[in-house]
């Protein structure tokens, strides 16, 4: 009976996540369905919380939005998984290398013991063909020390394999799941984990630390009108142009749906802008074009605002500040940027 129960109370879960699929016109892969059945069952809180705000605010569910749900919640359990199968493994080959030297422990001890008693023979022994056997004894004794020295050495050779391979399959998932599977940029996570550690670089070296958050303008335009395919060619480019123009020490990620970030340690303001300005007129001079179509998709912009860390403020407040910088861009025309200073520059002011 509890058996069934429960059966259908998981139909039911199943049902709803289709349902909700369907009023949304969430494509149903098996992405978005552990998506939506998670927030069918309220089995996520910070998932939960993100979908209602969504829906509160009308939002669309794009391709963009639905895999950026994915990753920031479910994706960094391949790392979990990850962690957990090289552990067992890990265990075993310890366990394996034990034993093996466990074993060569009792060899050594025999081997000793087998040594000790020849020379307590040698002391009294005349006998040539009892000197023969002595002799013979301990090259055979000697044989099998080495074996099992040969025999150690070669699985010890296997395990630091072993280990070499676990480690680059761990670093490989890891980064797999730091990085934006559309763009092949960083992703939320990286974004994150790398901001925290500039700020504490800024600190302690006390050099500046900028970032750049970035729009494309009118996105939800371009997906309208050209499906979502095109706008998935767009936000790839525009990740191009950022990559392009930013320094090998800056960190250019995908922060969400079509809004890039830039962390740039060591960075002043000064050359933040410079950068900005860069990305921000190579992004509006490109001629692009549908790639199914060759259709010209017409003129794509970004808007942008930086925010340079204070020193003594939190991460969420130097967003904060980068964020509101952005949105002043956005409202007073986009294809611009904004700084802490509230200077712009945009394409009328060139």
């Amino acid at each position: 009976m509890n058996g069934r129960l429960l059966g259908n109370e998981g139909r039911d879960h199943a049902q709803k996540a289709l349902n909700l699929m369907e009023q949304f016109n969430v494509p149903p892969t098996p992405e978005n369905y552990a998506v939506w059945v998670s927030f069918a069952t309220d089995s996520n809180p910070e998932l939960c919380n993100s979908i209602k705000t969504r829906i509160e605010t009308n939002e669309e569910f794009t391709d963009a939005v639905s895999a950026d749900l994915f990753e920031q919640y479910f994706q960094w359990k391949a790392v979990q998984d990850a962690v957990l199968e090289s552990g067992g493994a890990m265990s075993r080959e310890l366990g394996a290398v034990k034993q093996s030297l466990e074993a060569a422990e009792r060899d050594t001890a025999a081997y000793g013991e087998a040594l000790q008693g020849a020379s307590t023979e040698l002391e009294g022994l005349r006998d040539p063909n009892g000197m023969k056997v002595l002799v013979e004894s301990l090259v055979s004794a000697t044989a099998k020390m080495q074996r099992r020295s040969q025999d150690l050495e070669k699985r010890l050779q296997e395990t630091s394999n072993e280990v070499t391979q676990l480690r680059s399959n761990l670093e490989k998932v890891r980064e797999e799941a730091m990085t934006d599977a559309l763009t092949g940029i960083a992703n939320r996570k990286r974004f994150d984990e790398f901001l925290r550690k500039a700020r504490r670089g800024a600190d302690g070296n006390q050099k500046p630390l900028s970032l750049v958050l970035c729009d494309i303008d009118f996105f939800k335009r371009f997906n309208d009108t050209w499906g979502h395919q095109t706008g998935d060619q767009i936000i790839r480019f525009v990740a191009g142009c950022l990559t392009r123009h930013s320094d090998d020490a800056h960190l250019v990620a995908r922060y969400g749906g079509e809004e890039f970030g830039i962390v740039m340690p060591n960075t002043s303001p000064a050359d933040a802008a410079q950068i900005s300005e860069k990305i921000r007129r190579t992004v509006e001079s490109k001629k692009l074009l549908r790639k199914s179509t060759n259709e010209d998709l017409g003129n794509i912009t970004v808007s942008l605002g930086i925010a340079n860390y204070s020193g003594n403020e939190s991460i969420e407040e130097l967003i904060e500040r980068a964020d509101s910088n952005l949105y002043r861009s956005k409202t007073e025309g986009r294809n611009r940027l904004t700084d802490d200073k509230g200077e712009e520059s945009s394409a009328n002011a060139a």
